[in-house]
Protein backbone atom coordinates (compact mmCIF):
# COMPACT_ATOMS: atom_id res chain seq x y z
CA UNK A 1 0.00 0.00 0.00
CA UNK A 2 1.19 3.51 -0.83
CA UNK A 3 0.01 6.41 1.32
CA UNK A 4 0.23 10.06 0.34
CA UNK A 5 0.07 13.28 2.32
CA UNK A 6 0.37 16.81 1.07
CA UNK A 7 0.75 20.26 2.57
CA UNK A 8 1.39 23.76 1.33
CA UNK A 9 4.87 25.11 2.03
CA UNK A 10 7.07 28.04 1.04
CA UNK A 11 4.38 30.58 1.93
CA UNK A 12 1.84 28.83 -0.28
CA UNK A 13 4.10 28.81 -3.36
CA UNK A 14 4.53 25.02 -3.36
CA UNK A 15 2.94 21.77 -2.28
CA UNK A 16 4.96 19.07 -0.55
CA UNK A 17 3.71 15.65 -1.66
CA UNK A 18 5.06 12.95 0.63
CA UNK A 19 4.56 9.25 0.11
CA UNK A 20 5.20 6.15 2.15
CA UNK A 21 5.32 2.63 0.79
CA UNK A 22 4.08 0.13 3.37
CA UNK A 23 6.89 -2.30 4.27
CA UNK A 24 9.10 -0.36 1.83
CA UNK A 25 8.09 -2.65 -1.07
CA UNK A 26 5.73 -2.07 -3.99
CA UNK A 27 5.11 -3.58 -7.38
CA UNK A 28 4.68 -1.82 -10.71
CA UNK A 29 1.06 -3.01 -10.77
CA UNK A 30 0.34 -1.36 -7.43
CA UNK A 31 2.42 1.78 -8.05
CA UNK A 32 0.85 2.49 -11.43
CA UNK A 33 -2.70 1.88 -10.25
CA UNK A 34 -2.64 3.98 -7.06
CA UNK A 35 -4.51 7.26 -7.32
CA UNK A 36 -2.18 10.23 -7.02
CA UNK A 37 -3.23 13.27 -4.96
CA UNK A 38 -4.48 16.36 -6.79
CA UNK A 39 -2.41 19.53 -6.57
CA UNK A 40 -2.93 23.07 -7.87
CA UNK A 41 -0.79 23.26 -11.00
CA UNK A 42 -0.14 26.98 -10.52
CA UNK A 43 2.28 26.10 -7.72
CA UNK A 44 5.50 24.14 -7.44
CA UNK A 45 5.49 20.51 -6.29
CA UNK A 46 8.14 18.90 -4.10
CA UNK A 47 8.14 15.11 -4.02
CA UNK A 48 9.46 13.27 -0.97
CA UNK A 49 9.55 9.61 0.01
CA UNK A 50 11.54 6.41 -0.25
CA UNK A 51 10.69 4.55 -3.41
CA UNK A 52 12.03 3.07 -6.62
CA UNK A 53 13.30 5.36 -9.35
CA UNK A 54 10.59 4.15 -11.75
CA UNK A 55 7.92 5.28 -9.27
CA UNK A 56 9.55 8.72 -9.13
CA UNK A 57 9.40 8.68 -12.93
CA UNK A 58 5.64 8.19 -12.73
CA UNK A 59 5.27 10.98 -10.16
CA UNK A 60 7.36 13.47 -12.12
CA UNK A 61 5.44 12.68 -15.30
CA UNK A 62 2.08 13.03 -13.52
CA UNK A 63 2.93 16.35 -11.86
CA UNK A 64 4.65 17.81 -14.95
CA UNK A 65 1.87 20.41 -15.56
CA UNK A 66 2.79 22.07 -12.22
CA UNK A 67 4.73 25.34 -12.27
CA UNK A 68 7.83 23.31 -11.34
CA UNK A 69 8.65 19.91 -9.84
CA UNK A 70 11.47 19.13 -7.42
CA UNK A 71 12.65 15.96 -5.69
CA UNK A 72 13.67 16.16 -2.04
CA UNK A 73 17.19 14.99 -1.19
CA UNK A 74 17.72 15.10 2.58
CA UNK A 75 21.41 15.91 2.10
CA UNK A 76 20.92 19.14 0.13
CA UNK A 77 17.25 20.12 -0.22
CA UNK A 78 14.71 19.88 -3.03
CA UNK A 79 16.34 19.66 -6.46
CA UNK A 80 14.24 21.10 -9.30
CA UNK A 81 13.93 18.56 -12.11
CA UNK A 82 11.50 20.42 -14.39
CA UNK A 83 10.17 23.96 -14.59
CA UNK A 84 7.74 26.11 -16.56
CA UNK A 85 8.98 29.40 -15.10
CA UNK A 86 12.08 31.55 -15.51
CA UNK A 87 12.26 32.22 -11.77
CA UNK A 88 13.03 28.61 -10.88
CA UNK A 89 15.25 26.53 -13.16
CA UNK A 90 16.19 22.87 -13.45
CA UNK A 91 19.07 22.19 -11.08
CA UNK A 92 18.05 24.86 -8.56
CA UNK A 93 18.05 23.66 -4.97
CA UNK A 94 15.17 24.81 -2.79
CA UNK A 95 15.85 24.75 0.93
CA UNK A 96 12.94 24.15 3.26
CA UNK A 97 12.12 22.37 6.49
CA UNK A 98 10.51 19.06 5.51
CA UNK A 99 8.62 18.45 8.75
Amino acid sequence: MIRFSKKEILNGEAVLVEFEIEDGVTTPKEAFSVELPPVPYGKGVILSGRGPIWFYGRLIHHFHPAKWVAVFDPRIGAVVVQSHTKEIREGDVIEFMEK
